[in-house]
């Protein structure tokens, strides 16, 4: 009898316990839905609490995006902050079913929905998107870049309303005592990582603008700390809040279709007519020239007339100048242009008329929205600007670049550009700072600052004026230059 083989017992293999991985998609998904939904009842509580802090961030982005634009908000909690933005549509996003709810139940004039049920059935698209405080409970948020760029129109801006990082810390010891709102589950995001995920989402970031050093009023010490700060430089890094703000990658093809206007303002410049019509060379697909006649005494009207008729070849309008000043004529003939690309060229000839294909080129491609010419590249013929006008030019030119963040070196130069889309926008807002500019040329410039247009400079060789005199006066314009410079650097720097 064969003996039975031994028993072998085998160790049991212990029972590992494996860690619990991060949370997946829905999970955390889910994990943020039920956040929403408990802190939806208590909107207004800790808005009410923090009102200096939401009232701030509200005028900020009033500032960013005139009214009667179509807006898409996500983070819209109960609806409040898009009817402040006065949208001539808008859509409302948020995370859970009951927050939509309580948004479309207090402003039934806008549509409100889930992230979900906005890309599956929202196909329009918009001229501002605003991700309010919400880019860090984004699942993925480059793939929602890349879905967002496809419901922009192709001068829309994205506006991403972010904590600082750095402030993580202050934050969280805020909500430990209650002081604000919970933020939940969240991942911190550095501009330098939003940057890229819009670059690579097929976005250029036109600025950062960092704001709310002080996020709390803090018995009316906040808003000091706040004005104060707003004019420091190297200090924007420590601000509590930063406004990221980008628009969609130009597409070039589009050029060979642009049309473009080329106005002119005139008074008293009969000598200037002719020669100039000559060299203004055809741009784009069609090109129209604007003259923009401002009540001249020495014959400038019935001199463009007669070019009109010797020249039938060419697209030539005459508009007469309802009120007085530069900045006036510029605001009738931009509004009365027909073309896709807008180019001023005064009419003294002291730019070459051949510099407007430049700045057409420019924003016609998307390359930029907005151009300036500078005088300040190339040696100027002698005798073609006064020394106190070149010391003046040199001083605002300073002041704009401090004031806006960006390179400048000529603010008053007679060839500047602008898409006709955007000056609608900007010249819904032509004098918000509240001070009369005689010339035209800072209503254009802050005007593009506040809208973030992409602007570009292109140099242009300066000379002397063959007919007429200029109309510039030194102290009486300089200090209205003055006093509107002075009153862009507060709405900039301190309230804005």
């Amino acid at each position: 009898m064969t003996p039975a083989a031994p028993t072998i017992c085998e160790p049991k293999a212990p029972s590992l316990r494996i860690p619990a991985g991060p949370p997946t998609e829905p999970v955390r998904r889910a994990a943020s839905r039920a956040e929403v939904d408990a802190q939806a009842a208590s909107i207004d509580r800790w808005r009410r609490r923090n009102r200096y802090y939401h009232d701030r961030k509200r005028d900020y982005l009033k500032f960013l995006i005139p009214r009667g634009e179509s807006v898409v908000l996500f983070g819209c909690q109960d609806g409040t902050l898009l009817d402040a933005l006065a949208p001539s549509r808008g859509v409302g996003v948020e995370r859970s079913d009951a927050s939509v709810a309580a948004a479309s139940s207090r402003f039934p004039q806008y549509q409100f929905l889930t992230e979900e049920k906005f890309f599956a059935k929202c196909d329009d698209r918009f001229d501002f998107v605003v991700l309010d405080d919400v880019a860090g409970y984004i699942d993925d948020l480059f793939v929602f870049l890349q879905r967002i760029a496809k419901r922009c129109t192709p001068t829309a801006r994205v506006i991403i309303a972010q904590h600082n990082y750095l402030w993580r810390p202050v934050f969280r010891l805020c909500e430990w005592l209650r002081l604000k709102r919970p933020s939940g589950t969240m991942n911190w995001l550095s501009r330098g990582d939003v940057e890229t995920f819009l670059t690579g989402a097929g976005f250029q970031t036109i600025g950062v603008r960092a704001k709310l050093h002080c996020p709390g009023w803090f018995l009316g010490l906040g808003p000091v700390v706040n004005a104060v700060a707003g004019m420091l430089p190297f200090v924007h890094r420590l601000a509590s809040t930063e406004f990221i703000v980008a628009r969609p990658d130009p597409d070039p093809s589009e050029a060979h279709r642009r049309t473009a206007s080329i106005v002119l303002t005139t008074r008293d410049e009969r000598g200037n007519i002719e020669p100039i019509v000559r060299t203004i060379p055809d741009v784009g697909a069609s090109t129209e020239i604007v003259f923009v006649e401002g009540h001249s005494t020495d014959g400038t009207r019935e001199e463009i007339e007669r070019v009109i008729a010797a020249y039938p070849d060419r697209r030539i309008r005459l508009l007469s100048q309802p009120g007085i000043g530069q900045g006036d004529a510029i605001r009738t003939g931009f509004t009365q242009a027909t073309g896709d690309v807008i180019v001023l060229l005064e009419a003294d000839q002291t730019s070459p008329p051949g510099d407007v294909r430049k700045a057409f080129d420019i924003v016609a491609t998307g390359r930029g929205e907005f151009v300036n010419g500078s005088r300040f590249v190339y040696p100027r013929n002698k005798g073609s600007m006064p020394l106190v006008n070149t010391i003046g030019n040199w001083v605002f030119a300073a002041w704009f670049t401090w004031l806006l963040g960006q390179r400048t070196s000529d603010v008053l130069c007679g060839i500047k550009a602008i898409d006709k889309r955007q000056y609608e926008r900007l010249r819904r807002n032509w004098g918000f700072l509240g001070v009369r500019d005689p010339f035209g040329d800072f209503e254009l410039a802050f005007g593009a600052a506040r809208l973030a247009l992409k602007t570009c400079e292109v140099p242009t060789k300066y000379g002397c004026r063959p007919y007429g005199q200029p109309k510039s006066r030194v102290m009486q314009h300089g200090w209205m230059l003055l006093r509107m410079a002075l009153r862009a650097t507060v709405v900039f720097k301190c309230r804005s």
